[in-house]
This record gives structure tokens, C-alpha cells and sequence, in this order.
């Protein structure tokens, strides 16, 4: 089956915000690749899902939803995006790619300081990517409890933050996917395992981390992968990291080489030792 794509919020999001200009694809001017083309996109006010089902010969009953980079500012679409969700087909995971909304002026800079009412937004995309997912487990060929969430940077952020404000769903809503829960059963933090903790987490699932020693945006590990070591740890609940020695920042697909290229090999490797795959 081929790539599909629908509304995140077919009457209209929830939470909403002015937007601050026409979306925009173009050809990556922040971490460019010389000689690929790699396509970011700016003020997204129209949050999407484009969902990769995997190939039937080949498909295990597990889904990832992808959320791309791009510091809130723009996202990643290609390298953090499609480009991941083709990989995972590959191993028999149906992938969808979460197109969020972006903070309305990119010229504010990048980064996680933004007016409350956008980020409220962005994280409702987030939980509500994670209903949607589920509500369509059946019509998708996926199993209700394999469904996962990983994110790059600013993804990372909104998966993380997705997962510790998720509930279990409105069971009086009126629309059939906010009675759904938005927890996800697994999540990937890749290079930015940070996120919006909240007094009292729910209940933990299985995590993977990646991220490059030489990472410049990263520099605090008590701030990011260690904090979520030690909690997972203290709760019981599987995780595993891998901290290259190189790699730097926003390397996507391993699209520099070295040693951090391995964390696909190593994420396929963890799916199936928690019997995500078979």
C-alpha cells in the first residue's frame, strides 16, 4: 500500500494559534547536505499524518509515529522524517510521520521558549497523533499495544513530553479517537532525550536514546540521558543508550558515517529483543 496522508484535526485542532505565515517547503539552509536534497518545512499550522504502512509480506503489527527536528522552528521532514519512516517499513514497521505545528515566527529563534498557548498546541499534536494511531489499529494492520513514538531534537522533546502528559482518553468524548489513550507502549529519544517532566509520571514504557558525545546543544548529561536512566532504572522499566563518541548534531540516518550511523542497526536490534518484531 502507499503513503497516505490525513488531517491531524479534521474539524479543526483543539488548541489553537495564529499563524504567522503560508507553509513552506525548501531545500535544508540550517544543516545542509551537500549534494541531497533534503527538504525542511516552516510554519506548519495544519498538523498532518503520513502513514507508511509496512509491506505486507513483511509487517509485524508494530507502528512508530516519527517526530522530526527542527527546534519548534522547522522540521526535518526528509532526514527525520520520511526517510525514517521508509527504514522502518524495511524492518516491518508501519511508520507514520507526525507533521506538528511550528512556533508562527521562525525569526524568534530556535529552541523550546515559546508563548505557552503554542507549545499547549504542539504537545495536543503529539497526543493526539498517539489517539489517532491507535483508533485506526485495526484498520491499519497494527497491534493495539505496539505503538511507539520516537523523535530527533525537538521531537525528542515533544515524544518524551507526549508520553509524561498522556491519558487514558475521554471515554465521553464525542470524538471516537480522544477516547483513545495518547501513552505510547515505547519511545525513541534520538540526540535530545529531554522533555516537560511533571510532578507525577504516568506509567513508564520501554526507551531507546541516542545521541553523540560532541553534540554542542547537549552538553548537561544530568539534564538529559542520565536523569532518564535513573528514572527508568528506579522504575524497572527496560531502556538502553547509546552515547557515540562522535557524530554531532542532526545526523538523522547516520548521513556522516562513524559509529553514530550504527544507532539503526542498534534500534531494530532492541524492537526485537522486546518482541516488537516477531
Amino acid at each position: 500500500m502507499e503513503p497516505f496522508e490525513l488531517p491531524l484535526w479534521p474539524e479543526g485542532p483543539t488548541y489553537a494559534f495564529k499563524k504567522g505565515g503560508e507553509e513552506t517547503w525548501t531545500d535544508d539552509d540550517v544543516m545542509p547536505r551537500p549534494g541531497v536534497v533534503n527538504r525542511v518545512v516552516r510554519y506548519v499550522s495544519e498538523p498532518t499524518l503520513t502513514v507508511y504502512p509496512a509491506p505486507a509480506e513483511k509487517a509485524t503489527g508494530a507502528a512508530c509515529i516519527v517526530a522530526p527536528g527542527g527546534g519548534y522552528t522547522l522540521l526535518a521532514i526528509d532526514k527525520e522524517g520520511y526517510d525514517v519512516a521508509k527504514w522502518l517499513n524495511s524492518i516491518g514497521v508501519t511508520a507514520i510521520v507526525l507533521k506538528y505545528r511550528v512556533r508562527p515566527n521562525p525569526n524568534k529563534g530556535m529552541g523550546l521558549r515559546m508563548d505557552p498557548a503554542v507549545w499547549g498546541a504542539i504537545l495536543s499534536d503529539g497526543q493526539r497523533a498517539v489517539r489517532t494511531v491507535r483508533a485506526n489499529s485495526q484498520a491499519w494492520g497494527i497491534h493495539p499495544d505496539r505503538i511507539g513514538m520516537f523523535g530527533f531534537s525537538a521531537g525528542s522533546h515533544l515524544t518524551a513530553s507526549t508520553l509524561f502528559h498522556s491519558d487514558s482518553g475521554d471515554p465521553e468524548a464525542a470524538d471516537p479517537i480522544e477516547r483513545e489513550s495518547s501513552r505510547a507502549d515505547f519511545i525513541g529519544l534520538m540526540y535530545g532525550a529531554f522533555g516537560d517532566w511533571p510532578e507525577q509520571l504516568p506509567e513508564l514504557p520501554p526507551l531507546f536514546m541516542m545521541q553523540a558525545n560532541d553534540d554542542g546543544l547537549f552538553k548537561d548529561p544530568d539534564a538529559t540521558w542520565i536523569k532518564f536512566a535513573r528514572t527508568w532504572t528506579a522504575a524497572g522499566v527496560p531502556f538502553e543508550v547509546h552515547h557515540y563518541a562522535k557524530g554531532g548534531h542532526g545526523f538523522g540516518m547516520g548521513v556522516y558515517g562513524g559509529g553514530a550511523a550504527g544507532w539503526l542497526a542498534a534500534f531494530e536490534a532492541w524492537m526485537r529483543d522486546l518482541g516488537l518484531l516477531g
